[in-house]
């Protein structure tokens, strides 16, 4: 508590504190002060405020009618600023407000959602809406708090925030791999049926593969080319082929074992998530403690 003679709530306090416990002694001995500060700091209030306050005998003290006045007021000062006090304790711990974000559809539906029902049910306060999509966003004109993106940060023209690897695994289905010739090298790849992502109907694709940090570029064509990567996932685990996807869309498979990694030495070269917000939306408490929070779930997965 501090005692500073010009600490008003402190004055207030010990006010209140002398007329509660009856006596300088006993509200000293409350405030952790001595009588003799006690009494000090009381006649400083009283001329601070021009009145007399309490009227002092050898047994008790009693209010004036200032005093009266005083203690109600004193009392409504401090229970105000514990009100303030608790308000904004409750609002550090149950957040609230709107939080307007964008991601990436499927890194979004698989794994931002669960984290955002979990944080929504730890603060039933903050609104969240959020859009699944893969075309870029502009945070200013549509008014978003956060875009999370698989992105390179030279390309991007706000402050970003390091979320998590997205790494990509070569994988097919046990019975495919058990079905064909087992894999040594990257170049093996040509003689197995591939799973590649189309773009303008194109079964040919570019897979980048890296040996101990060296990068190897492969020209690859599929025997089946989708846009869509839930749509190759499929056709991967149906035993169609060779696939390269997210490692978070697999999880559950490779950890059964009816997926299998591919070539585990020879990784995809993968990118990273980050979160990105304006220099606005970097002074809000809400978002600060919103990616804490996402950063937090998906660093204990």
């Amino acid at each position: 508590m501090s005692n500073h003679k010009l600490d008003t709530l402190y004055l207030m306090r010990l006010l209140i504190a002398i007329v509660r416990c009856g006596s300088f002694a006993a509200a000293a001995t409350h405030l952790g002060i001595t009588p003799s500060k006690a009494s000090k700091d009381l006649r400083h209030l009283e001329q601070h405020l021009g009145s007399e306050l309490l009227s002092r005998t050898t047994r008790r003290v009693q209010l004036t009618d200032a005093g009266e006045l005083a203690y109600r007021q004193a009392d409504q000062m401090i229970a105000l600023h514990e009100q303030l006090l608790d308000g904004l304790q409750r609002r550090r711990s149950a957040l609230c407000g709107e939080l307007r974000i964008t991601a990436p559809d499927l890194w979004g539906e698989v794994v931002l959602t669960p984290v955002l029902l979990r944080f929504r049910a730890s603060h039933p306060e903050v609104r969240l809406i959020a859009d699944f999509s893969n075309h870029p966003a502009d945070l200013l004109r549509d008014n978003l708090h956060v875009a999370f993106r698989s992105t390179e940060l030279s390309a991007e023209p706000y402050l970003a925030r390091p979320i998590g690897p997205d790494e990509l695994v070569l994988c097919a289905s046990a019975a495919y791999l058990e079905a064909h010739p087992p894999l040594a090298t990257p170049q093996g790849l040509h003689q197995h049926s591939l799973i590649t992502r189309s773009q303008e109907y194109s079964r040919h694709e570019r897979w980048t593969l890296l040996d101990q940090g060296r990068e190897i570029p492969l020209e690859v064509v599929g025997e089946l080319a989708f846009s869509s990567k839930r749509a190759i996932h499929e056709a991967m685990r149906q035993g169609l082929g060779i696939a390269r996807l997210p490692r978070y869309l697999l999880a559950g498979e490779l950890a059964d074992g009816t997926v299998r990694e591919v070539l585990p030495a020879y990784r995809p070269k993968g990118s990273h998530f980050y979160a990105l917000y304006t220099q606005r939306r970097a002074e809000s408490a809400l978002v600060g403690h919103f990616l804490d929070y996402v950063i937090g779930e998906l660093t204990a997965s």
